[in-house]
């Protein structure tokens, strides 16, 4: 009996919007949104965001990516990826994965009535702004202490209707023109230059900031390349549920880290010690080890709001509430939520462990 082909779209509602959902990498990338022609509205589709490349070896991918031509560089945020485009006369929001999320669909409205979102919409109402989402928010625990309370938006790319991205040299005449948050630049550079990219790298190893996407300066070749100070605090942070993780996620951030570090001449001294501690540090205490969980902070505007998203998470998670209370910031009334999202498997496994259980490697 032949087996039937799945499709690879899912039809998905958000608010009474119907949408499709690319679920796979197909000629276009995963997570691309289709709105049916309704309501007097023209079909539409909002592009997936593709997959950008990381390198292990700054120089060497240099060279393969943009041999001698010249490419910006940006700073690479820690945080989610958002597409924020206007559908329906209103701002919506959707995750890497394509689903229109409750949360930054709100925190959306938010930006287009205090970041100038809605004065770009108003002139460009079929471009899509593509960017990280960083501070309070349900996707990310690690948030910048230098933050102000609430989620922040930065922009790191404008899809064009046709989903081809603009060349960044027009896009930041866009985001200056409309007064757009924005990652930070980092200039213009080339081969050549590059031990010029490996003190931008070490300055930000040392701010402890995440790294850096080198970007074409026409066409859509990008490449990323980050810190050894990220890896291993990813490392610490992630110890407790790593039973949930793929199984390459510790062994890809020990050798990007050590790479780093022989490329860019950093210390063998000092950071063998700290390579070792980012796993000894985040391992579980068997003395009170309750469950593998994160703990997040995220502010909203009302009950509805984190209901939804609070089923959005739940098909991947169990979530735990453990307080909610209306508070003033931005200059609006929300309401704080902290909870945890609890990992299944890692907190099993872990008990057993620190249990004295036996088990085959």
């Amino acid at each position: 009996m032949e087996a039937r082909k799945q499709p690879d779209y899912e039809i998905l509602e958000f608010e009474g919007y119907t949408y499709h959902r690319q679920k796979k990498d197909r000629e276009t990338p995963r997570g691309a949104l289709g709105f049916p022609a309704e309501g007097g509205r023209k079909a539409r589709t909002v592009a997936g965001f593709p997959q950008i490349q990381r390198v292990y070896r700054l120089k060497e991918g240099v060279k393969r990516l943009f041999g001698d031509e010249s490419f910006f560089a940006e700073e690479k945020l820690d945080g989610y990826n958002a597409r924020i485009f206007q559908q329906a006369g209103r701002l919506m929001a959707a995750t890497r994965g394509g689903f229109i999320c409750p949360f930054t669909t709100e925190w959306a409205g938010i930006w287009g009535e205090d970041k100038n979102l809605n004065r770009f919409f108003r002139d460009f109402p079929n471009y899509v702004l593509c960017g990280e989402v960083i501070g309070d928010n349900p996707y990310n625990w690690q948030r910048d202490p230098n933050l102000s309370p609430g989620a922040h938006f930065f922009v790191f790319e404008i899809t064009a209707p046709d989903g081809r991205f603009l060349a960044p040299a027009e896009r930041y005449r866009i985001v200056a023109e409309y007064g757009l948050p924005t990652v930070p630049r980092m200039g213009e550079h080339s081969a050549a230059d590059i031990e010029t990219l490996y003190e931008l790298m070490r300055k930000l190893n040392d701010r402890g900031r995440e790294g850096v996407v080198l970007k074409d300066r026409q066409g859509p070749r990008r490449l990323k390349f980050v810190t050894p100070t990220t890896d291993l605090q990813d490392i610490k942070d992630a110890m407790c549920i790593g039973f949930d993780l793929s199984s390459g996620f510790f062994f890809n951030r020990y050798l990007r880290a050590s790479i780093f570090v022989q490329e860019l001449g950093l210390d063998p001294e000092e950071y063998a010690p700290r390579i070792g501690w980012s796993f000894l540090d985040g391992c579980p205490d068997p003395q009170d080890f309750t469950e593998a969980s994160e703990t997040y902070t995220v502010f909203v505007k009302s009950e509805k709001t984190w209901d939804a998203l609070c089923r959005q998470l739940k098909s991947r998670v169990r979530i735990v509430c453990d307080s909610r209370k209306p508070v003033r910031i931005i200059g609006r009334e929300l309401l704080r939520i902290d909870f945890r999202r609890i990992y299944q498997k890692s907190s099993q496994r872990f008990k057993r462990i620190l249990k004295g259980h036996l088990h085959t490697d």
